[in-house]
């Protein structure tokens, strides 16, 4: 007799005792049922951790393309800047005042009125 056949003979008797199995006996039974969930369980393991490593590239690579977004915008903002000091610079508004055709007015006239007062050129 195997000893499979002696453990199963011991377990069920013809008197109709059952006895316990001890957790070594069960294992000793389920060996292959055991190594079928330990690879299950590696098995999920490694695609949790490919899907994890995974996800950490894409938002590494989501970070920085923000990062350059950022940098981009800053540069453009730096630019919108300049240009606003330079479109108020008195250089600029001397020049804008010739475009326009104003002139410089001589001696201002003042209106009275119940308003405040406004200047008139002449």
């Amino acid at each position: 007799m195997s000893p499979t056949s002696i453990s199963q003979a011991t377990l069920s008797s013809p008197t109709g005792i059952v006895r316990k199995q001890t957790v070594v006996q069960w294992i000793d039974n389920h060996t292959s049922l055991l190594n079928i969930a330990t690879l299950a369980l590696v098995g999920v393991l490694c695609v949790s951790y490919i899907l994890q490593v995974t996800g950490t590239v894409a938002k590494g690579y989501e970070l920085r393309d923000l990062e350059v977004q950022i940098h981009d915008l800053t540069l453009e903002n730096q630019q919108m800047e300049v240009a606003v000091r330079q479109s108020q610079s008195l250089d600029h508004v001397a020049d804008s005042v010739s475009m326009l055709g104003l002139v410089r007015s001589e001696q201002p006239t003042y209106v009275e009125s119940g308003e405040p007062s406004y200047a008139l050129a002449q």
